[in-house]
C-alpha cells in the first residue's frame, strides 16, 4: 500500500533483504526510500516493477534509481525496468546514479537488449565517486550522501536524511571506517552480514560478519542495527548472527526481512 509522505518525513522499506542467492523469504537486496520530494529505488534486482505495483507506486513516481555496485544481484533488473517503462509509454528520462564501473555494466546490458531506440525512455547516467564521500542530493526535504566502501569492486554506501531521521545502508562491504563515518548518529544502519564470525573465511572477500557489523554500529553510535544481505537458510545460523551482532553492538539487533518498513515523521518513528 502506498504511504503518504509529507515534508520532513522519511520512509524506508526493504524490498529485498537477501544475498545473491535468494531464499523463499528474502529476495536479493534492494530498498525503497520515500521523502516529500519523491521516491528513490536502491538497487534493481528482479522485477522491481512488480514490487512497486504491489505497493501502489507507479514507475512514474520514481525520481531516481541508485545502484551501489556492478554485481549481478544488484543490477540484473535494469533491462526489464527500461522495457516496462517503454511498454507504459513513459517519455521522461530515467535518472540512474552509480559508480563508473556500474554505469558501464548497465550501458552494456541496455545495448545487448536493444533498449536504446526512441521507443524507450532515455537513461541519464550520473557517476558517483567511489573514492570518498560525496553529496548526491540536497533539497529541503531530503539529503542523500554516498561514500566508497571495501568490497570486491567499486561500491558505495548511502545515507538518507530528512529533518525527521537518518538511515544508512552499507551495501556489500567488509567492515570499514568509511561506513562508520557515514552512519555516525543514524537512526538505523542496514549493514551487510555474510554470516557468523566463525565462518568468516567463507565470505572474507567482500562481506562482514555479524560480529563486525555490530562493532561498526557501536562505533557509529546508531540507534538500531539491521542485518542485511542474509543468505543463510538455517534459522539457527540466522539466530547466531543476531545474537553475535547484539553482543558487540550492545543493543537489540533485527534481521532484515522483505517488506520491513520504517516511517519517520517529526523526529520520531510513526510506524513500522
Amino acid at each position: 500500500m502506498l504511504v503518504s509522505v509529507t515534508p520532513g518525513d522519511l520512509v524506508v522499506e526493504i524490498l529485498g533483504a537477501g544475498s545473491g542467492y535468494p531464499t523463499s523469504s528474502r529476495d536479493t537486496s534492494s530498498l525503497l526510500v520515500g521523502a516529500a520530494e519523491g521516491w528513490t529505488a536502491i538497487e534493481c534486482p528482479g522485477s522491481i516493477v512488480h514490487k512497486l505495483e504491489a505497493r501502489g507506486l507507479s514507475m512514474d513516481l520514481l525520481r531516481r534509481l541508485i545502484l551501489t555496485h556492478k554485481h549481478i544481484d544488484h543490477v540484473y533488473g535494469v533491462p526489464h525496468l527500461v522495457h516496462a517503462m517503454g511498454i507504459e509509454g513513459r517519455v521522461e528520462e530515467i535518472n540512474l546514479l552509480a559508480p563508473a564501473q556500474t554505469l558501464a555494466t548497465v550501458a552494456e546490458m541496455v545495448a545487448v537488449h536493444e533498449l536504446t531506440d526512441d521507443w524507450y525512455p532515455a537513461i541519464r547516467l550520473t557517476e558517483i565517486s567511489a573514492a570518498g564521500q560525496s553529496e548526491l542530493l540536497r533539497v529541503p526535504s531530503l539529503r542523500i550522501t554516498a561514500t566508497g566502501v571495501a568490497h570486491t569492486c567499486d561500491t558505495i554506501a548511502l545515507r538518507f536524511e530528512t529533518e525527521a531521521a537518518a538511515v544508512c545502508y552499507s551495501s556489500d562491504t567488509r567492515p570499514c571506517a568509511s561506513v562508520t563515518r557515514l552512519a555516525t548518529g543514524a537512526d538505523i544502519l542496514l549493514h551487510d552480514c555474510g554470516g557468523p564470525h566463525r565462518l568468516r573465511e567463507a565470505f572474507s572477500g567482500g562481506h562482514s560478519s555479524a560480529r563486525e557489523a555490530g562493532i561498526v554500529a557501536a562505533e557509529a553510535g546508531v540507534r538500531k542495527l539491521v542485518l542485511m544481505h542474509l543468505g543463510a537458510r538455517d534459522e539457527n545460523i540466522l539466530k547466531e548472527c543476531q545474537l553475535e551482532a547484539q553482543a558487540t553492538f550492545g543493543r537489540p539487533v533485527d534481521l532484515a526481512m522483505d517488506g520491513m518498513r520504517w516511517i519517520f515523521s517529526g523526529g520520531g518513528k510513526r510506524g513500522a
